[in-house]
């Protein structure tokens, strides 16, 4: 994620530049105050217990979309929905776990407590056994996080929205008690593959950096990569006595960066196709009777981009459904395997790294820093003119004054940061986590975490336990940007080449080695029964706030279509679509969750039905409907729409019948059905 918040001017002095970062000024705070509930009881059960659910996330147009900071746009509409997935597992001897991915930048510490919170009077689910986690997709709203230094920089407008943060907060507990509620006996495997080709290193310089990379043969851009993909199956009871897929969790690495910083839609990135390729191709192999869910997790990405030619919704796509079908192929693989005699256990506790920055003699620094060189921007969305400046480019590491906890960090501004960007701001209560499915254990953290990061993460972890004679455990999986966020964790080697990476990781060069301890003693505990679990009875939060959804109107806005559908060729690097535009009630109180568009197709343009591909009906909730809103008319009562059917079908050779489609925009709020005129495909592109 690159953050920088700058004027339009860009000045050559490094204070002049900084005073413009993060610089904002609110009128309105919100205070916060959140309670630790004691969840359910569990019931207690003869066999494993799995439930799944998914929910929609999107929000109106409005919303500034985190991860390019200055360089983004507000949201238009959405070109994929945004869900949150859930996977619920209730273990014959011990907790439930509830494990959420949602289609965002990141996970937020303040989410998770807020969505326990909401959940503990109908589930059996504790704050210290729920993972939230985001994909890291740069297409999706930035302004629900726990602290004022993300709420200001990670978008392209700052504060903290309390009208989201609700809206996602209980559509994401909606799903965890849905997902507990619809439990049902379930069996479990697991799997690994490794997929290539889909992913590049991007700091290369800071990867050839580590001691242990070897000087004689060292890996390209290309090896230099994280290509594992782990796979956990979940199979349940269907009513027929049959076990059938239920649902998935992946975890691979890659950045959500395929889709540029001009994309004005909200939408998944390459997410969105790895989600949605498992998720048909259960329900096309398996014929369940539930709709499948696929909570693709994000890894060790900090340092692997896509491996896209030129970045767009083309390539996001090419990308995400290679690596999608990998994974459905890992997926079938485990016919066969599955079993209910599982291991389910977790750990999990409450850090204040102000309070307690030292473990053993590996500290963090007492005060978080931005580094020059996250100024820059990475290699994927590297800042204008920024990037090319020598106090502020990639790889321009202090070689002074290097014995400083921040070691060869520069500061960007110098002394000027201490004044303009309050330490308490910053990220400090870290919630570390760990939870075991079987052979795999899970270990989320809030940091976007680099290859070699993960792996010595992993490795001591697998050390500790294989010292103490533990040695059960065959899979060790870094989950990125999950249960809140800090930036990012390097090596100490590549974070002293201070490429964007190392200038991203606050709080300093022992960052990964402090990490990799807390995690080993973790899970030595863990397996010895001590649970940490010293989470406080309140938190608080005090963020400075900005509205970007406006409250609930009245509207009459007659509903009607405006034109005739409409096709547009591709353009070069993008997708031929039909159009067609309406008007409807204002955005604010159209109801984005739920269905807007659905295609139809007729052989006699009498009859029609909803048309279907690759065996999926063709809605907004698949790969190619866009939605957005174009503008505001009739003093803010009515709204202009336009939706977009992008790659659609070209008509079939002279002599073969050829089918009209026409586009159908569903109820809302007593409204009527909307229908285009009919339209036929355009024989070529």
């Amino acid at each position: 994620m690159k953050i920088l918040k700058t004027g339009k001017a860009i000045w050559g002095t490094l204070t002049f530049l900084f005073i413009f970062t993060g610089c904002a000024f609110f009128t309105d705070h919100v205070q916060i105050a959140i309670s630790k509930h004691t969840p359910q009881q569990g019931v207690a059960n003869v066999t494993l217990l799995a439930g799944a659910a998914k929910a929609d996330i999107t929000p109106p147009p409005g919303m500034p979309m985190g991860g390019y900071s200055i360089w983004a746009n507000y949201g238009k509409g959405f070109r994929t929905r945004l869900y949150t997935r859930v996977l619920y597992l209730k273990p014959v001897s011990g907790r439930a776990v509830a494990l959420v991915q949602c289609d965002l930048l990141t996970g937020s510490l303040l989410l998770n407590q807020r969505v326990a919170e909401l959940i503990a009077r109908e589930t059996d689910i504790g704050i210290d056994g729920l993972l939230i986690a985001g994909t890291h997709t740069h297409s999706a709203p930035g302004n629900y996080l726990d602290n004022n230094f993300y709420n200001k920089n990670a978008a392209n407008a700052a504060g903290f929205d309390p009208e989201y943060f609700n809206y996602l907060s209980k559509q994401i507990a909606n799903a965890v008690i849905r997902a507990c509620k619809e439990k049902r006996p379930a069996k479990i495997a697991t799997g690994k593959t490794q997929i290539w080709a889909m992913t590049r290193n991007r700091s290369i310089e800071s990867y050839l950096a580590n001691k242990n990379v070897s000087a004689k043969t060292p890996p390209d851009i290309y090896q230099a990569v994280n290509p594992d993909m782990y796979l956990i199956r979940v199979d349940g009871l269907d009513n027929d006595g049959q076990y059938r897929p239920l649902a998935a969790l992946s975890s691979f690495s890659i950045h959500g960066t395929a889709v540029p910083a001009g994309n004005n839609l909200y939408n998944g990135d390459v997410f969105a196709y790895i989600e949605r390729e498992v998720e048909y191709g259960i329900k096309d192999n398996y014929k369940t009777s539930w709709e499948p869910v696929h909570a693709a997790f994000n890894g060790t990405h900090a340092d692997s981009s896509p491996n896209y030619n030129t970045q767009g919704f083309i390539e996001a796509r090419r990308i995400g459904t290679s690596i999608g079908q990998k994974a459905l192929e890992l997926f079938r693989s485990l016919d066969g395997k599955l079993k209910n005699e599982v291991t389910i256990r977790f750990a999990a506790g409450e850090i204040d790294v102000f309070s307690e920055p030292c473990l053993d003699e590996t500290c963090l620094c007492a005060r978080p820093v931005v580094g020059s060189a996250l100024a820059a921007g990475a290699d994927d969305g590297p800042s204008p003119v920024i990037d090319k400046l020598p106090w502020l480019r990639q790889g321009s590491p202090r070689w002074f004054f290097t014995k400083s906890c921040q070691g060869h960090k520069r500061t960007l501004a110098g002394p000027w940061q201490y004044i303009i960007l309050p330490k308490n701001d910053f990220p400090h209560q870290l919630l570390l986590q760990m939870i075991q499915i079987d052979d795999v254990l899970l270990m989320p953290l809030p940091f976007e975490v680099t290859k070699e990061a993960g792996v010595r993460i992993a490795a001591q972890c697998r050390d500790k336990l294989i010292s103490e004679n533990v040695n059960d455990l065959h899979s060790f999986v870094v989950i990125s940007c999950a249960n809140g966020y800090y930036g990012y964790a390097t090596t100490p080697e590549e974070y002293s080449i201070q490429r964007y990476e190392g200038g991203h990781t606050l709080y300093g060069p022992q960052t990964e080695p402090y990490l990799a301890l807390q995690l080993s003693k973790m899970a030595l505990e863990m397996e010895q029964g001590k649970s940490k679990n010293n989470f406080p009875e309140k938190w608080f939060y005090n963020l400075q706030v900005k509205r970007f959804l406006t409250g609930e109107v009245v509207s009459t806005a007659e509903r009607k279509a405006i034109g005739n559908p409409a096709f547009i060729a591709a353009k070069i690097n993008d997708e031929p679509y039909w159009s067609f535009a309406w008007e409807d009630l204002p955005p604010n109180i159209v109801f984005w969750e739920q269905t807007l568009v659905r295609i139809e197709e007729s052989d006699d343009g009498i009859t029609w039905k909803q048309l279907r591909q690759n065996g999926q009906p063709l809605d907004d909730g698949g790969y190619d409907i866009a939605v957005l809103c174009n503008g505001i008319i009739n003093q803010g009562k009515t709204g202009i729409y336009e939706t977009r059917w992008y790659n659609p079908p070209a008509s079939k050779p002279a002599g073969k019948n050829v089918k009209s489609y026409r586009f159908v925009i569903l109820p809302r709020a007593g409204q009527n059905f909307i229908y285009s005129a009919a339209f036929r495909p355009i024989p070529e592109f």
